[in-house]
C-alpha cells in the first residue's frame, strides 16, 4: 500500500501489509505543527497480483506521550459477589490477582447489578442508563444509535478507545454497544478469558503512546463450567467421587445436561470457582502490566449466579443477591490501597466514576462518582430480563415484586404475577426466611417505592434491533437464556399502581 500526503512538500511511503493479521497499524510522523492541515490519499500497489480488499478507518492523528493514561473496564460475566478471595462471607477461593488489585484499590463489598442479564447490564454500565431508563431488558435487543456511550465520551476526548469481549452476544452486530470503540475484537461464538487477555494485550502494545480506555470481557465463570482438570480436583477433591452412588442429591437439584451422572452440587460449584481461579491467572498479565497498574483499572461483574438457593440450579433467574450481587474494585493512583466500603453501591455508575478518575470531570454523563459521597441509605432498584420481576434494596431490606407469573419450571417453582418477597439481608443474606407478612409495615412501604419508580418506565426508548430469527434463539437458548418474550408489551406500564388483583388489593 502507498500513502501519498501533503504538507508543505509531497511525500510518498509504501507499507507492506499482513495479509493473515485482520488489523495492521502503521505510523507516519508528520512534519507539520499541532493546528496545521494536510491532506493524504491511499492506493494499493501496482504489484498486487491477487484480490485484495483493505479496509482503511479515518486516519488518526496525536502527540505521542511517553507515560499516557490508561482506563481499563474489566467485566466479569456471571461473577458472583462472594467469590473474590477475602471478600466478606467469601466462599474458599483463590483469586490472587483481584487480591492484589484490591491491594491497590478499593473494594466495594456491596455492589449490586441493575439487573441479571448480560447485555441489558453492559448497556447500563456503558451509557449510565439503567434498564429502566435504556429500555433494553433482554439479550434479543440491541442499543440505538441515540444516547451516548462511554468509549464514545473518551474517544471524543482524545483517547483511544479499545474493546475486547469473550462472547459474540456482546459482538457489534449484536449488542451495538461498542460504539464508540475505534478496535473491537470479538469471538464468532465465546473464548477463554487467556485468549481474550492476549488480544486485549495486543492492542495495547499498538497503543504505546497514546491514552487509552479498554474494556475487556471475560466469560468464563458462565456455564457450561469446564475448567481444567486440575483445577477442579483442587476445589472439589481428587479422591471424590461426584457421580457415587451413595451420595444423597440435593433436593430438588437439577443436573446441568454437561455434567451426566453428577449426583453432588457441591461438585459444580467447584467447578464454578475452579472457571473463577483459572479465568484470575489469566487476567494477572494485564494487571501486571506497568501502564496498567499506573492508570485507573475497574473489575465488576454484569451479574451473579444462583448455585441451587430458591430452587433455582446453575443459573441467574430472578432477582436475590445472588443474581444482584457483583465484584467491584476500583485502583487508581490517589486510592487509599487496601481499603473496604461497605456502603451500597450499583455499578450503572461505574461510566461516571472513569471518567471522573481520568480528569474528565466536565464531561457530561449519567450517573454519580462511586468514589464520593452517596447516601447509604438511598435505594437501588433492579429490573429482571424480560421485565419479568423488580426489587429495591434499602436499608438492609430486600424486596422482589413480581411483573408476571413465571413459567421457568426448569429452574424453580413458579411465582405468581404481583407476588412480594421480602428479607432482611443484614441477619439472613442468604434470603432463606420470607418476610412480607410478619413486617407487613416495611412491605407495604417498599413496595410502594418499587411501584413508584417502576411508573418511570417510558418504553423501550434506546432499544435498537431485536433478533428474532430461529438461528439466533437458538443461540440464546444454547447459553441458558430462552427464547420467550417479554413480560408485557412495551407500550405498557410494569405495572398499574391501581391494579386490584387479590395480591395487589391486600396491600392497599
Amino acid at each position: 500500500m502507498r500513502i501519498e500526503f501533503e504538507s508543505g512538500e509531497p511525500r510518498e511511503l509504501s507499507l507492506e501489509l499482513d495479509a493473515r493479521g485482520r488489523w495492521v497499524s502503521s505510523r507516519v510522523a508528520l512534519e507539520c505543527g499541532a493546528g496545521e492541515s494536510f491532506e493524504a490519499s491511499l492506493r494499493l500497489g501496482e504489484d498486487c497480483d491477487a484480490l485484495t480488499v483493505v479496509a482503511v478507518p479515518d486516519p488518526l492523528c496525536f502527540v505521542p506521550v511517553r507515560e499516557p493514561p490508561t482506563v481499563v473496564l474489566v467485566t466479569s460475566d456471571t461473577h458472583r459477589g462472594d467469590h473474590v478471595e477475602g471478600a466478606p462471607r467469601a466462599v474458599a477461593i483463590e483469586t490472587p490477582a483481584l487480591r492484589a488489585l484490591a491491594e491497590r484499590g478499593v473494594t466495594f463489598t456491596d455492589c449490586f447489578s441493575s439487573t441479571n442479564v448480560t447485555i441489558p447490564s453492559h448497556v447500563a454500565m456503558l451509557t449510565g442508563l439503567a434498564p429502566l431508563a435504556s429500555g433494553v431488558t433482554d439479550n434479543r435487543t440491541a442499543l440505538s444509535d441515540e444516547p451516548p456511550t462511554l468509549a464514545e465520551r473518551f474517544r471524543d476526548a482524545g483517547w483511544h478507545t479499545l474493546a475486547v469481549t469473550s462472547l459474540n452476544l456482546l459482538s457489534p452486530e449484536n449488542s451495538r454497544i461498542e460504539r464508540g470503540f475505534e478496535r473491537t475484537i470479538s469471538p464468532p461464538a465465546t473464548r477463554a478469558a487467556e485468549k481474550s487477555v492476549e488480544a486485549a494485550l495486543r492492542l495495547l502494545d499498538d497503543a504505546p503512546d497514546r491514552p487509552v480506555f479498554l474494556w475487556l470481557h471475560v466469560f468464563d465463570a458462565h456455564g457450561p463450567y469446564e475448567p481444567p482438570a486440575e483445577l477442579a480436583r483442587k476445589f472439589y477433591g481428587a479422591a471424590k467421587n461426584p457421580r457415587d452412588a451413595s451420595i444423597e442429591p440435593e433436593p430438588g437439584m437439577r443436573v446441568p445436561p454437561y455434567l451426566p451422572g453428577v449426583r453432588d452440587a457441591e461438585y459444580v460449584r467447584a467447578l464454578y470457582r475452579a472457571e473463577i481461579a483459572n479465568q484470575d491467572a489469566s487476567l494477572a498479565r494485564l494487571f501486571e502490566l506497568p501502564r496498567v497498574r499506573r492508570g485507573v483499572v475497574a473489575f465488576t461483574g454484569d451479574h451473579g449466579e444462583v448455585l441451587g438457593r430458591h430452587d433455582i440450579w446453575w443459573a441467574h433467574k430472578d432477582l436475590y443477591p445472588d443474581t444482584l450481587h457483583v465484584p467491584l474494585i476500583l485502583a487508581w493512583p490517589e486510592a487509599a490501597a487496601g481499603t473496604r466500603s461497605e456502603v451500597p453501591r450499583s455499578n450503572v455508575d461505574l461510566g461516571r466514576t472513569l471518567l471522573d478518575l481520568a480528569g474528565l470531570r466536565r464531561t457530561e454523563f449519567p450517573g454519580r462518582n462511586l468514589t464520593g459521597e452517596i447516601p447509604a441509605s438511598e435505594p437501588r432498584f433492579a429490573l429482571g430480563g424480560g421485565r419479568t420481576e423488580a426489587s429495591i434494596t434499602r436499608d438492609g431490606l430486600h424486596l422482589i415484586l413480581q411483573l408476571a407469573t413465571s413459567t421457568d419450571a426448569e429452574h424453580r417453582t413458579a411465582r405468581e404475577r404481583h407476588a412480594v418477597e421480602l428479607y432482611d439481608l443484614r441477619a439472613d443474606p442468604e434470603c432463606s426466611r420470607e418476610l412480607s407478612l410478619s413486617r407487613r409495615d416495611d412491605a407495604r412501604a417498599l413496595r410502594s417505592e418499587l411501584v413508584r419508580w417502576l411508573a418511570g418506565w417510558r418504553g423501550e426508548r434506546f432499544a435498537g434491533s431485536k433478533r428474532t430469527d430461529a438461528q439466533s434463539l437458538k443461540q440464546l437458548a444454547e447459553l441458558g437464556y430462552g427464547s420467550a418474550p417479554a413480560a408485557n408489551d412495551a407500550s405498557e406500564p410494569l405495572i398499574d399502581a391501581a391494579c386490584s388483583c387479590e395480591r395487589c388489593a391486600a396491600w392497599k
